[in-house]
């Protein structure tokens, strides 16, 4: 019964319902062997779809209230309906003692039900979360999280920093780190950092206007794009539940060819600039 074209684009849900099709197609297999059902596996599984389905609605539907969803109240009222009818069923098989006539009716509504709700309403939950991720995207996690991480560790006002236009003031001997990332998502950020920008965030940190930029100041680069990586994968993996990993970050020159996304922040003691790739396995 159930296939990949019922997928509605999130993880836990989609495990949720295929354990539901799972188990009624169970049901549906032991009401259709030789005409005659083990009556104590029904009630088992008849047991188990009711309670597994109470607890994925209530997921579901917290899910909805997260991302906002405009169809969250009908589709509440969807489960409640169906709550009520399946109550209604169970009434009716545990006073004919789950006869086979019951046991059968119960499964026709179950997988009509199912299918037609799973393919249908639950797509659209699918595709509004969509639609709400792609409003807020990588370049706006970018941002927030620069603004975070810089925030944090030098005391700068996020409401100070913003994102500009593209601009001419960076240069080739700039400071270029990248960090890449694999797994369930995969790609990398590449942070370029201009000279007086590092000077004037390693004085805001450590209270001292650096020379030049040697060891310490490079190593501290280092670490500030390995957190600011960390925090925009973390961000983009947090409403799906996705898995990644990061490599170390290394040193490296301006890319020649234009990645996804160049975004330039204006953080209030310097311009900077990242470039943004990521995709989804």
């Amino acid at each position: 019964m159930w296939k990949d074209s019922l997928r509605v684009g999130i993880k836990d849900i989609d495990e949720q319902h295929r354990k539901l099709f799972e188990k009624t197609e169970e049901l549906l297999k032991e009401v259709n062997v030789s005409g005659v059902a083990d009556k104590q596996k029904c009630i088992s599984t008849i047991l188990f779809l009711k309670d597994y389905a109470v607890n994925h609605f209530a997921e579901e539907e917290a899910y909805q209230t997260y991302i906002g969803c405009k169809g969250y109240l009908r589709h509440k009222k969807l489960h409640e309906k169906f709550i009520q009818v399946v109550l209604e069923h169970e009434k009716k098989m545990t006073e004919s003692d789950f006869s086979e006539k019951d046991v059968k009716e119960f499964t026709g509504m179950l997988v009509a039900w199912l299918l037609y709700h799973v393919s249908g309403e639950d797509q659209k939950i699918g595709k509004e979360g969509l639609q709400i991720k792609n409003l807020y995207s990588h370049s706006d996690i970018v941002c927030d999280s620069v603004f975070d991480v810089l925030s944090k560790l030098a005391g700068l006002e996020s409401g100070s920093m913003k994102k500009i236009e593209a601009h001419n003031e960076i240069v080739d001997d700039d400071l270029v780190i990248e960090v890449e990332f694999t797994g369930d998502i995969a790609g990398y950020i590449a942070m370029v950092y201009p000279r007086t920008f590092i000077k004037n965030l390693i004085y805001s940190m450590m209270d001292f206007t650096p020379e030049t930029i040697a060891e310490l100041e490079i190593s501290a680069m280092l670490e500030i794009s390995d957190i600011i990586t960390a925090t925009v994968c973390g961000q983009i993996a947090k409403k799906e539940e996705l898995s990644w990993n990061m490599n170390l970050p290394f040193i490296t020159k301006r890319l020649t060819s234009l990645p996804d996304e160049r975004i330039t922040l204006d953080t209030g003691i310097g311009i900077i600039e990242a470039d943004i790739a990521v995709t989804y396995n």
